[in-house]
């Protein structure tokens, strides 16, 4: 270990409020899930740690959630100490891409799955989300609900909208597939999105949300993490819909929020966990989750099911076995 991450390594180990390494019993895998921010989004975060909670009950394996709290001066520090202490490290947000690259490489013998980012940064696993095609699909229920008649929740335009977190390639990805979604539906809709530049001001998302549906737009996508609570605050007080994002969101505001774009990464961090305990761990390569292996998808709560007239439910069954079919193709962010 480099002297610089052998510094950093200590700090984090007081950062993690230990003195000595964390004890634990010897046949029993260890997995670390290091965040940016902290649990609680109802979003990214907490449906890559229900992967770690199911492990921990299915598996038995020992879980540790590392939570980063967006300071930069965390992430090499956690990082590192993860690094040092579980055999399995999740790293989960963009904002790692300069810290694992740091600390990887000093850990040959530790995995690591990085979420939703992509590198070439030698042993790292990286979890690819088609989040494209998920939101084609979220796309197409907005443009099947926005002119829909007799229904107060919208108006007779064909308009609907997406407010993004940060302005990163991820989200434009989100919204490549949404608009798609929603022209292959109806040509004429038009789509008003914007980013709020934050993970983490449901105000600003509300105000966002707000000045897209004063623009028109009736049904709206929330692709930013906390901050796209406010959005889902700002449906259920005007009285437009809202679709929620990564994990069910609906119980937010389930008079309201139609369905959400899961990105499992639930099921990638189960999936990994086993497949580290199996001896086949796919180290250093790419695993890609899409429609075709239940990566990503809509969430059909009970609310959902109230919400969206079966009618509009058997279409997007039908576009979603055309997307897995390969009859419709979903255009990626380049």
């Amino acid at each position: 270990m480099s002297k610089k991450i052998w510094c950093l390594f200590l700090a984090g180990l007081l950062l993690f409020g230990v003195i000595a390494a964390p004890v634990f019993a010897a046949d029993k895998t260890k997995v670390a899930l290091v965040i940016a921010n902290k649990l609680g989004d109802a979003s990214f975060y907490d449906s890559a740690n229900a992967g770690l909670e199911r492990a921990k009950k299915e598996l038995g394996i020992v879980g540790k959630v590392v939570e980063c709290n967006f300071d930069p001066a965390n992430y090499v520090p956690y990082l590192a100490t993860a690094a040092k202490n579980f055999d399995l490290v999740f790293v989960v947000g963009f904002e790692f891409i300069d810290a694992i690259e740091q600390v990887a490489p000093e850990f040959p013998n530790t995995d690591f799955a990085y979420f939703d980012v992509s590198g070439e940064t030698a042993h790292v696993t990286y979890v690819d989300f088609k989040e494209n095609e998920g939101s084609f699909l979220a796309g197409a229920l907005a443009a099947m609900m926005t002119t829909r008649e007799n229904d107060p929740h919208v108006n007779k335009d064909a308009i609907i909208g997406a407010v993004g977190g940060e302005d990163i390639p991820v989200i434009h990805n989100f919204f490549v597939g949404y608009e798609q979604g929603a022209k292959y539906v109806n040509p004429n809709c038009k789509i008003l999105t914007g980013f709020v530049g934050s993970w983490s001001d449901p105000a600003k998302g509300k105000e966002m949300a707000l000045n897209q549906y004063h623009n028109g737009a009736d049904v709206i996508f929330q692709v930013a993490g906390g901050t796209g609570e406010g959005v889902i605050a700002a449906a259920k007080e005007a009285n437009f819909y809202a679709i929620g994002v990564d994990s069910p969101q609906e119980y937010l505001a389930p008079e309201v929020v139609l369905t959400s774009m899961l990105k499992r990464l639930d099921n990638a961090a189960f999936d990994l966990i086993k497949a580290k305990q199996e001896g086949t761990y796919p180290r250093g390569q790419v695993v890609s989750y899409d429609l075709k292996n239940n990566g990503v998808g809509l969430s059909w709560t009970d609310s959902a099911l109230k919400l969206v007239p079966e009618d509009v439910r058997v279409k997007l069954e039908e576009i979603t076995k055309d997307v897995v079919e390969g009859k419709i193709v979903v255009e990626e962010y380049k």
